[in-house]
């Protein structure tokens, strides 16, 4: 690997991946790639070594200026931050599993963005709240700066806690964008104004019209879709929760939303499924309460449709609702679509009494067995 670095001059792909190298071929590595890289478009580092024992200030990559897509894992941040400063037309920006050693502030982050004016990919993705310095950030945004423009982003992906996704967009308007990826912690703090208005300035992500609830390894997510008729029919924004332990973090879920995404509440389609095989406890109160407060915020909702093995835990807690509630949970709801509806004896039960309880108030729910 060194050797054809220093033979090579005028290469336009690099792909590195460190191993727990010794200190002295990390002496050669680092002397090599501190030299400039004139034609370089394409970067990947990764490292296997999750503890970085060397200084990755002594990592520094050499400038770069044609570089369009650079791919970091497990890299501390320090290491290339220079060469993102002379990276001007970078379009695709990777940072994976950034590790406690690589952390970089989100103001700092957002100076090396600001001049990426022609940035069409961003992603941010931190291990761990364990694992790197994110809970010692001060939750207080400091004195608002006028935010700057990414012109070209069209996909913002996400993975950290909530506060740090916050102060970055307070810093940066993206009026094109097109996909809006986050996935926050569990027991995370979800007020996100400054995701909100940030979400408020991309036009296209406004125009979606379908919702779906979805959890699979551990995360539950809500995607938001556009309508397939529309140009931009690939919009897209997802919310999501990594979590631990037997109960959903549907509340959590709800929060986040409600704070980033009030146009829940204009949305006519929601489905809800299982993306894998996950115990669901049909008679837990506490959670069948958390799916009141996540179906709570879409109040114009005409369409349900539930998977199989969804959908006794949701009937059962649209169940629970006494008559005063009923016209605050879901009071436009017209058709309920469940898989497998006429081989479940025990759905058809719960079903038929929702759907009495809502005739009683003049409120009427059609019932409809579904083919996904």
């Amino acid at each position: 690997m060194i050797t054809a670095l220093d033979s090579e001059r005028h290469y336009r792909v690099c792909r590195i991946d460190l191993p727990n190298i010794s200190a002295s071929l990390w002496e050669r590595l680092t002397a090599v790639m501190q030299r400039p890289f004139p034609e370089l478009t394409v970067m990947h580092l990764s490292s296997e070594n999750h503890r970085w024992s060397i200084d990755p200030h002594s990592f520094l990559v050499g400038p770069a200026p044609r570089l369009r897509r650079l791919f970091l894992d497990n890299i501390p941040f320090p290491a290339v931050q220079g060469l993102l400063l002379s990276a001007n037309n970078l379009v695709y920006l990777s940072l994976r599993k950034i590790p406690g050693v690589g952390y970089i502030s989100p103001e700092d982050m957002a100076n090396c963005l600001a001049g990426l004016t022609r940035l069409e990919v961003l992603i941010l993705q931190f291990r761990s709240p364990r694992s790197h310095r994110l809970s010692e950030i001060p939750r207080q945004l400091p004195p608002p700066l006028a935010p700057f423009v990414l012109p070209a982003l069209t996909r913002l992906e996400f993975q950290g806690r909530s506060y740090y996704l916050e102060r970055l967009v307070a810093r940066i308007d993206a009026p094109v964008l097109l996909y809006l990826g986050t996935i926050f912690f569990q027991d995370d703090n979800f007020d996100v104004p400054q995701l909100h208005r940030f979400i408020s300035r991309a036009e296209k992500l406004s125009t979606h019209a379908r919702a779906t609830v979805s959890h699979s390894n551990c995360e539950i997510r809500l995607t938001l879709s556009s309508p397939p008729w529309t140009v931009d029919r690939t919009s897209l924004a997802a919310f999501g929760i990594l979590y631990s332990g037997i109960y959903l973090p549907l509340s959590s879920l709800a929060q986040v939303c409600k704070s980033s995404f009030p146009l829940l509440s204009t949305l006519e389609e929601l489905d809800i499924i299982k993306g894998c095989r996950f115990p669901i406890r049909w008679d837990n109160r506490v959670e069948r309460m958390q799916w009141l407060e996540l179906l709570g915020l879409f109040t114009s909702l005409k369409n349900l449709r539930l998977d199989e093995e969804l959908a006794l835990p949701v009937m059962h807690a649209l169940n629970e609702l006494v008559e005063e509630r009923e016209r605050a949970v879901l009071p436009e709801l017209q058709s309920i679509f469940i898989e497998g509806l006429q081989s479940s004896e025990n759905v058809q039960d719960v079903v038929d009494q929702f759907v009495t309880t809502r005739r009683l108030s003049n409120q009427r729910v059609a019932v409809h067995d579904w083919e996904p």
